[in-house]
């Protein structure tokens, strides 16, 4: 398995390098075109359309060449032999020869995205005109998939063309992927190009009487793809297919013939030869050249309807399972409010079928199609190949404010995460338009961290890691894996980072750049690279870091630190080490983390709840009857890592518990290497301790506790002891850097790191000595968004 993985990790290494070269090195060729539908996978639609286009005589001098899977070159071969296409080179998806013309090609068209390591090139021209007006919701409308945008998202950023066949497609698409403000392309308001063939009945004619149906009435089938391609999956959706299929060809009319477009996991294992009236759609045709021909559509929450609706004819919404669907997924209108019929059963299928159009779709038409028309496809080449300005042109304003790119690392349950929230809970959100970046990977099983982000604030997942060629895979090696530092790695590091950043952001222009993670190597790196005012958090004493838990990359932060124009610490207790690693002063500026006290509050008056991923040595019942008893309850919150000191915390807790008996110590923390130890340590004690991971909202719990203790050997601030002070519970934390001199300032309890110390704290609380510090937080929060907008000056 090792052995594949490093042959599979070569061969893709090899195959950067050979299109890092093209990327370098080649110039671009004015008159080579590439086309690819839906990553190769098909040739349909609008990017046939565009093909047809090119195949004409003012086209001849151009190379055009289509990019395609090799398991579809047959079929798309039959496709374009039928057309009579015979100027396209096909070049197969992803070979060494796609990458080559990926890399000189001048000019580019896709209806979805080119694949997640292309870098667009300077000159190189890109056309999307994506493959559908919207009705199943998309982008960041959708929760728990808005993680794994980034490659769309970067794609139509990166495009100099996009199209859009009427406004609300264009509202949706510009919201959902949060193009507003950043997008510098050009909007063409234009039909689509296959939508143009509706736009001539005698195509639809020509085909009817090819296949002999002229005396018959013809429906098609088009119905959306449901769930995903496993053999379970696949299996159910046959049966219900064929569930529905069998009882509507029995009611179908010998002058009526159903054509069926399914996706092919499912179609091809359909057995058409059972039924009298029903047939398979026949793929040599172009589906809306058939469509045309068509006399009826029946699909469910495809954006077929959008297109089809531009021949006049009946549209029937077949949605048996319209609420399991749409509680799945979401839609932006709901079908009610569409003018077409929606049904439930074959029967009112049948019925609808044979009745004729009723409905008004008037409206509908100057809303959903309003650009669709006669020569889209002429119209567009001829403005993005030959310059001429046929189509209607709109550019997306901007709103004057600067823009900001933060790195906000996983969004877990963290005090990274908390105090990235808390900031944006306490700046002007208006004041600048935020972005918040992430690994899509790092979300991928915990996809509604990206909910978090306040809906004022964008997102733009970054959606792959680094794509290295030979000489910049040896240099990372040697930089991070061997501590080597000299100019053949500085060379191509910083060669690798600054395509990197290409690749993530394309041409956005972001006015400032913030690693507010101030952890993750690679995304230190990468921001580094930015051409602009960059800045760095600091959250932590990061030589501790590297001592304690070794998890730290010495040169990274040296360079980082060095190199970045301003250095942010979160207290001044931290400026110390941060120097020590930089040996740079000027640049450093303490920015104190907010602090969302409000917010602390309202979630500490909420109920208490396990999440389903909570885990507890006691059961929810139990704790809720021990935070209601009198007994004492002593708290402290934070992963289970090294640095928080938990061991050293319940050991002294147990001699503390010699003497106070009745006390319980609550330990609760989101994730850590040392869980496992901690709850055998805690469940083999005779002290009363309880150990909880992963809790969603623990302030219901800190609400009702009596102290909280800080125990960690080492800390940037600490927020947990800011959130107990907000709710007016008495701390204390050991005399360390970071929470130091927040505790100094505000007189709050200090203790010596160790057993002994803790254990003199725990009695001194007992004893009275100990008060809650009762801080001004509104005021605090004032000087922590002065600091933070200091970072912009």
């Amino acid at each position: 398995m090792k052995l594949k993985n490093v042959y599979k990790k070569s061969k893709v290494i090899i195959l950067n390098s050979y299109y890092s070269y093209y990327y370098y090195n080649a110039k671009l060729n004015k008159k080579l075109i590439l086309v690819e539908s839906k990553n190769g996978s098909d040739l349909a639609g609008n990017m046939f359309h565009i093909l047809l286009e090119l195949s004409r005589p003012e086209y001849e001098d151009y190379t055009v060449c289509l990019s395609v899977l090799e398991s579809k070159r047959e079929s798309i071969q039959n496709q374009l032999d039928k057309y009579g296409i015979k100027n396209v080179q096909m070049i197969r998806t992803n070979s060494y020869n796609y990458y080559k013309y990926l890399a000189i090609a001048k000019y580019l068209f896709t209806d979805t995205s080119f694949n997640r390591s292309y870098v667009k090139k300077e000159g190189q021209v890109i056309t999307n005109t994506w493959h559908g007006t919207p009705l199943k919701k998309m982008g960041r409308d959708v929760a728990d998939r808005a993680y794994a945008m980034g490659n769309v998202q970067r794609n139509l950023l990166i495009a100099d063309y996009l199209i859009y066949p009427n406004d609300y497609m264009k509202e949706k698409m510009v919201d959902a992927y949060m193009l507003r403000g950043l997008y510098d392309g050009t909007i063409l308001n234009e039909g689509y190009p296959r939508n143009s063939v509706f736009f001539h009945k005698e195509i639809g004619q020509d085909i009817k009487r090819e296949l002999g149906l002229e005396d018959k009435q013809v429906f098609i089938y088009m119905p959306t793809w449901r769930g995903t391609v496993t053999k379970k999956n696949t299996e159910h959706l046959l049966a219900v297919t064929e569930y529905h299929l069998k009882p509507l060809d029995k009611k179908l009319k010998d002058n009526q013939v159903l054509y069926v477009k399914l996706h092919p996991f499912v179609s091809k294992d359909v057995d058409y030869s059972k039924y009298k009236h029903i047939k398979p759609y026949p793929d040599q045709y172009d589906a809306y050249e058939f469509m045309n021909m068509c006399d009826c559509l029946i699909t469910d929450y495809s954006s077929v309807f959008y297109d089809f609706a531009n021949t006049g004819k009946k549209v029937i919404l077949f949605a048996y399972d319209e609420t399991e669907y749409i509680g799945e997924r979401g839609l932006y209108v709901s079908l009610d409010s569409l003018p077409f019929p929606v049904v439930k059963s074959v029967k009112d299928l049948v019925r609808e079928l044979n009745s004729p159009k009723k409905y008004d779709d008037t409206q509908f038409l100057k809303e959903c199609c309003t650009y669709d028309g006669p020569g889209a496809a002429e119209r567009i080449c001829k403005h993005v190949i030959k310059g001429e300005k046929v189509c209607r042109e709109e550019k997306l304003p901007k709103n004057g404010k600067d823009t900001v790119i933060m790195f906000g690392s996983a969004l877990a349950k963290n005090g990274l995460t908390t105090s990235l929230l808390n900031l944006f809970n306490n700046i002007d959100l208006k004041k600048r338009n935020y972005f918040v970046t992430f690994n899509e990977h790092a979300l991928r099983k915990t996809p509604l961290r990206a909910a978090q982000i306040p809906e004022e604030v964008g997102i733009y997942p970054m959606s792959s890691s680094e794509s290295f060629t030979l000489l910049e895979a040896i240099a990372y090696t040697l930089y991070f894996k061997l501590d080597k530092e000299n100019e053949f790695t500085e060379k191509y590091l910083d060669r690798l980072y600054k395509r990197e950043w290409k690749k993530q952001f394309g041409d956005v222009h972001f006015d400032h750049a913030i690693q507010f993670a101030g952890y993750e190597k690679k995304a230190i790196n990468l921001f580094q690279r930015f051409e602009g005012s960059k800045s760095i958090y600091v959250h932590n004493d990061m030589v501790a870091e590297m001592k304690t838990r070794a998890n730290q990359h010495y040169l990274t932060l040296k360079n980082a630190y060095q190199k970045y124009d301003k250095v942010a610490v979160v207290t001044r207790d931290i400026v110390p080490p941060t120097l020590e690693i930089s040996g740079r002063e000027d640049n450093i500026v303490v920015v104190n983390n907010c602090h969302a006290h409000n917010e602390i509050i309202r979630k500490a008056n909420e109920p208490l709840t396990f999440d389903v991923d909570t885990k507890c040595n006691i059961t929810q019942q139990e704790l809720e009857g021990i935070l209601a008893g009198d007994k004492k309850k002593f708290i402290t919150i934070g992963r289970f890592s090294p640095e928080k000191g938990h061991m050293m915390l319940m050991k002294a807790f147990e001699k503390f518990s010699a003497k106070y008996k009745d006390v319980y110590l609550i330990i609760i923390g989101g994730h850590g290497v040392l869980y496992n130890q901690t709850l055998e340590y805690a469940n083999n004690s005779e002290a009363n301790i309880i150990i909880i991971k992963s809790m969603k909202n623990p302030m219901p719990v800190l609400k009702q506790c009596d102290f909280f203790m800080l125990s960690s050997y080492y800390e940037g601030l600490g927020l947990t002891l800011l959130e107990a002070d907000a709710l007016g519970i008495p701390t204390m934390s050991t005399d360390i850097p970071g929470p130091q001199g927040f505790v100094k300032d505000h007189g709050g309890y200090l203790v010596e790191t160790s057993e002994k110390g803790l254990k003199n704290g725990m009695i001194a609380f007992m004893k009275g000595e100990v008060k809650a510090m009762n801080v001004n937080y509104d005021e605090y929060n004032r000087e922590a968004v002065e600091h933070f907008d200091s970072l912009f000056e």
